[in-house]
């Protein structure tokens, strides 16, 4: 694309200078506005180069907004949870690649993949909740019983059914769309653009763990973003990592309602052995889903394919984004004055 801001300027036909020919003034030339030809045979200068987002300015931003998604959640777990999704993590995602003046579509990773692929994720979805569940039941059986009981996400679901029902949906369908458009899509893309593709996996899974502020779930939550963000950078889809996440969380969500007692983090054995065989099974199966993905996907992009000029101007933000953020002011201000009662 041709840099913008230049204009051909206005050129006057001079009179034909004293030696020279009528038929070398009429000698075709170039046209009026070209470019001059390069000297000493150097290639022409090249446009100016798009904006490459940087993962600093994401985690910042999460950052500064978690806080209030904090305060949200602690006044109404359910509304809390829907508004976390949507303005910490969906927003910024967003949004922020639309200022740097880029295409949505390939830096967030938003391309479909195939139909197959999909259906892989599935399964590579439910083998990465049972070795993510191994990994924080070992974990959990070394922490210290007050810490692992304080941070027990399960009571959340022990309230009215309506509660449960948001709860649910922002769990099984929000948070896999919205958490990964950050740090699968987002995150990564702009980690990529800096570091290699193996380190750029383990550093969007290192935010998504510690962002969740959970020392219970850490390492589980380690697991499955490194799990996620392969599959993202593989199938060129961030789609894939979206059916997988939602898997893990449907089926945890699921256990934590019918049977709260089993899946209560208190209540996992002291032995660490049986986990640990959980998981070497689990990533025993899932080695053949592995060696599919490996096979009859493409090759994956380079980071800078990422990289397309968009519509919207860099360097502002847009203005579907400003409404979104004065609408979360909004529903904010509604849970602040209802929550709780």
């Amino acid at each position: 694309m041709a840099p913008t801001g230049y204009h051909a300027a206005t050129v006057e036909r001079p009179d034909l200078t004293p030696g020279v020919t009528q038929a070398a003034a009429a000698a075709p030339g170039p046209a009026v506005g070209t470019p001059a030809p390069p000297l000493d045979g150097a290639a022409p200068a090249a446009g100016a180069p798009l904006s490459r987002p940087r993962a600093a300015s994401l985690v910042l931003a999460l950052l500064a907004v978690m806080p209030l998604g904090l305060l949200a959640q602690a006044l109404s777990p359910p509304a809390g949870l829907v508004w976390t999704e949507l303005v910490v993590f969906a927003l910024p995602a967003v949004a922020l690649v639309a200022r740097a003046g880029l295409r949505e579509e390939p830096f967030l990773r938003l391309g479909r993949p195939p139909r197959w692929a999909l259906l892989l994720a599935v399964p590579m979805g439910g083998l990465a909740m049972v070795g993510g569940g191994a990994i924080q039941a070992a974990w959990s059986a070394v922490l210290p019983r007050a810490l692992v009981d304080g941070f027990d996400v399960t009571r959340l679901f022990a309230g009215r059914p309506l509660s449960q029902l948001v709860l649910i949906f922002g769990a099984a369908v929000l948070a896999p769309v919205c958490e990964e458009l950050a740090f699968r899509g987002h995150l990564l893309s702009a980690l990529r653009l800096r570091w290699r593709t193996r380190d750029a996996i383990w550093l969007s899974a290192l935010a998504f763990a510690a962002i969740h502020l959970d020392p219970v779930r850490f390492p589980a939550l380690l697991f499955l973003g490194a799990v996620y963000g392969w599959m993202s950078w593989r199938t060129g889809s961030v789609w894939t990592a979206v059916v997988a996440h939602a898997v893990n969380n449907a089926a945890a969500t699921a256990l934590a309602v019918a049977w709260p007692e089993a899946t209560r983090s208190s209540a996992v054995p002291q032995p660490v052995a049986e986990p640990l065989a959980a998981l070497a099974a689990s990533l025993a199966l899932a080695a053949p889903l592995v060696l599919a993905y490996q096979r009859t996907m493409p090759a994956p992009s380079s980071p800078e394919s990422a990289l397309e000029a968009g519509d919207g101007a860099a360097g502002r933000w847009p203005a579907w984004a400003v409404r979104w953020a004065w609408a979360a002011a909004a529903a904010l201000l509604l849970i602040v004055l209802f929550g709780r009662r």
